[in-house]
């Protein structure tokens, strides 16, 4: 119960759910980007510390362990917050998968280190895999923890956890770096990092007594089943790329690809991710249709309004960023992640049609989609890899891009809406005011490039002047939006509100203490 004796089952009226999302993107506004640019400064250190090829070889290995991760994670976890009711059978049932399942992923990770990643990608691939390999049964272990985080609606104690995990990540790859490790820096680091969060997920939200119970588990396989095969579907698109280029153009290759996507889809997905972590609970609990409507409009536009201007910024500048950055030995990514940035801005909004369909229960919808984009792309990347990274840069952009329409037609499907009308709806604001950075941000970067300027002059040159033309191209032209953007943003920072204007209601947590956990005396201390 909470503090004014509403069951945290029940629906939230749409205030409420209003209040909910801007506490939780609040928080995330704080603790995502805080992470983000923790672990961009690790990776420019890193990598000027670890050349590119073992980048390749951690790249191919992550594909192995993220493989493993999601499906305990994702699905379980979803399940656990999805549901309508939850009870003490379903935490311990939740528990008990979790530990099997990541007893048997560790396992069969091991396994397909020596019978197929030596093989196909070399013997120091399959030795970053196996190192991986316990962070599958350090995920199961976990789920059940985080999950009632985020049900309870915790953002800030997410944030905190993240942030912190991050921090310590980056210590520990820099710290053996600097030691003299190379990739296992990158593996060892991840490992570390990972004990760390699931410690303190534990101490946040004492993890249940394992313990299966028929119905219960049933109820969370049913939806969790779906949800887990659709993130393999979404990881191996993901990542097929890296494996194709592993295994077809050698670690050099895929480490300067893997550098590229980062860049221009990884660190923009990282941020949207702010639409799982805060939009998937308060998206499970709205009462209306309607209200979803509504919510998931203004979640895509405001991550389209921040994180377009930045793709656009980055394919502009990435001649320049990426060797001032990560040193002349990665120039090879350039043309790639100026592609890319294509799909970096297709998958932020994808990515949100997902967390839609989730929340809605249409598990068996994801999961078709999840697997065709799996594997449109893979043969599409299997075609063009011969003709290089950039071709499968294009090959990215190209199938990320149709299926954003088919992730919009999937949205739509019982509704009478036209999808290309309601996806241009949703992205034009963020879409036309990017052409006024264009204007721009173009001619400022070639003046100042062709005047031989210090790198960090050019950077600024364009920051300082494209931003504010996109700014003022978004108020001229969309001033709705302009208007209820800022409106978010006042709440999302009540520091920026105007004098006078009244607070919005907000919405306490929800107590981590309301959902039921074992009695006293039969659980061992976190």
């Amino acid at each position: 119960m909470t503090d004014n004796g509403a069951n945290v089952d029940d629906p939230l009226s749409g205030e409420e759910l209003r209040a909910a999302a801007v506490r939780g993107i609040r928080w995330s506004s704080i603790g995502r980007p805080t992470t983000e640019l923790i672990q961009l400064g690790s990776v420019v250190v890193l990598a000027h510390l670890i050349v590119p090829a073992e980048f390749g070889r951690y790249a191919v290995a992550l594909i192995a362990q993220e493989a493993g991760y999601v499906l305990i994670s994702a699905g379980l976890s979803s399940a656990l917050i999805q549901r309508k009711n939850l009870n003490r059978e379903h935490l311990q049932s939740g528990m008990a998968l979790g530990l099997i399942g990541g007893f048997a992923l560790t396992a069969l990770m091991l396994l397909v280190a020596v019978t197929i990643v030596s093989p196909v990608f070399g013997s120091r691939t399959a030795l970053f895999v196996e190192l991986l390999a316990p962070l599958c049964l350090i995920s199961g272990a976990g789920t059940v923890s985080t999950a009632r985080l985020s049900r309870s609606m915790a953002f800030r104690r997410l944030s905190e956890i993240e942030v912190v995990g991050a921090f310590i990540r980056v210590a520990a790859c820099v710290g053996l770096a600097l030691y003299g490790l190379n990739g296992e820096a990158l593996v060892l680091g991840t490992m570390i990092a990972a004990v760390a969060t699931l410690a303190m997920a534990w101490l946040s939200m004492r993890p249940p007594l394992p313990r299966l119970h028929r119905r219960a588990a049933r109820e969370l396989m049913d939806y969790g089943l779906p949800v887990s095969m659709a993130a393999i579907g979404w990881v191996g698109f993901s990542n097929v790329d890296y494996a194709i280029i592993g295994a077809r153009l050698g670690p050099l290759s895929t480490g300067l690809y893997f550098r590229a996507y980062t860049l221009a889809v990884e660190y923009q997905n990282k941020i949207s991710v702010v639409m799982t972590q805060v939009g998937f609970p308060v998206l499970s609990r709205t009462k209306h249709p309607s209200e979803l409507t509504a919510m998931h409009r203004q979640m895509v536009r405001l991550l389209t309004i921040l994180l377009f201007p930045l793709l656009v910024i980055l394919a502009i500048t990435a001649p320049v960023l990426v060797p001032f950055l990560f040193g002349h030995r990665w120039v090879g990514a350039v043309l790639p992640v100026q592609i890319l940035a294509v799909g970096g801005a297709t998958r932020l909004v994808t990515d949100a049609v997902g967390t839609v369909l989730m929340a809605t229960g249409r598990t068996r919808a994801l999961l078709g989609f999840g697997m065709a984009h799996f594997i449109a792309y893979g043969l599409a990347v299997f075609i063009v890899v011969p003709l290089g990274i950039a071709a499968v840069a294009v090959a990215a952009a190209v199938v990320h891009s149709l299926f954003l329409v088919f992730a919009y037609a999937l949205l739509l499907r019982d509704s009478q809406e036209h999808p290309l009308r309601r996806l241009w709806d949703d992205v034009a604001p963020a879409t036309v005011s990017c052409l006024g950075l264009v204007v721009v941000a173009v001619p400022v970067s070639l003046a100042v490039s062709s005047a031989h300027a210090p790198a960090v002059l050019q950077l600024a040159a364009v920051g300082l002047l494209a931003v504010p033309a996109y700014l003022l191209t978004l108020r001229v032209g969309f001033p709705d939006v302009w208007r209820s953007q800022s409106a978010i943003v006042e709440r999302v920072m009540p520091g920026l509100r105007r004098r006078g204007r009244p607070d919005a209601p907000e919405v306490k947590p929800l107590p981590v203490e309301s959902l039921p956990v074992d009695p006293p005396g039969v659980h061992s201390a976190a």
